[in-house]
């Protein structure tokens, strides 16, 4: 544990108003409700080595600095506050997969979610997901990789998403939701939001 209470403040406070902010914006499009989704940031040097992280049972939309706290990420420590988000296990894989990533943002977006489910329905599966006559899909979609159904919070699940997230900045979790990485949050949710938009559209296409 970090044994310093204000040095521990003062270094996470940065971080957890980044964290705040894109969490509430994320919150706000229906991207995350209630107390699901979670969002990290890797710190930058000296301390890379050290990541925040959103913690368990946190109401993603109305976020107070007690809902973050510091992890280890070599080794999963806790360093101060918690206990961390139960998918801190995948935001620390990514981190050690992906030296270059920044940050992380793991949401539930309902369009995303109910194409899906209808493209399931309708026996499509994911090879139609997000697949669209249109100049931007093929941009967007070219970044998202896909790990297949696995139960939350469990190592194969944070394996399975780190693995696709060396060659893809956003992964579709089958059943689940979205994790998107980038050099900071507002960059992650960036590329969230510009890829519940062409569920949008894919969604109105089906009507």
């Amino acid at each position: 544990m970090h044994k310093d209470f204000q040095s521990a403040q003062d270094l996470m406070a940065p971080y957890v108003e980044e964290i705040r902010d894109v969490c509430r914006d994320a919150w706000t499009q229906g991207l995350l409700s209630g107390c699901n989704g979670n969002a990290s940031r890797r710190l930058p040097a000296p301390h890379e080595g050290i990541a925040c992280l959103t913690c368990t049972g946190a109401a993603k939309g109305r976020l107070a600095p007690q809902n973050c706290c510091l992890v280890e990420i070599a080794s999963a420590a806790p360093l101060y506050g918690g206990p961390a988000s139960t998918e801190s296990g995948m935001h620390l894989a990514i981190y050690r997969a992906k030296p270059q990533c920044g940050a992380i943002l793991h949401t539930h977006p309902r369009r995303l979610l109910a194409l899906s489910l209808r493209l399931e329905k309708e026996g499509e599966g994911l090879e139609e997901f997000l697949r669209l006559p249109l100049f931007e899909a093929d941009v967007w979609r070219a970044r998202l990789g896909f790990a297949p159904a696995l139960p939350p919070g469990t190592k194969e699940l944070a394996d399975a998403v780190a693995r696709a997230s060396l060659d893809h900045p956003a992964v579709w979790m089958a059943g689940h939701g979205l994790c998107s990485t980038g050099a900071t949050l507002a960059e992650a949710l960036c590329l969230t939001e510009e890829l519940e938009h062409l569920a949008a559209i894919q969604l109105l296409s089906l009507r």
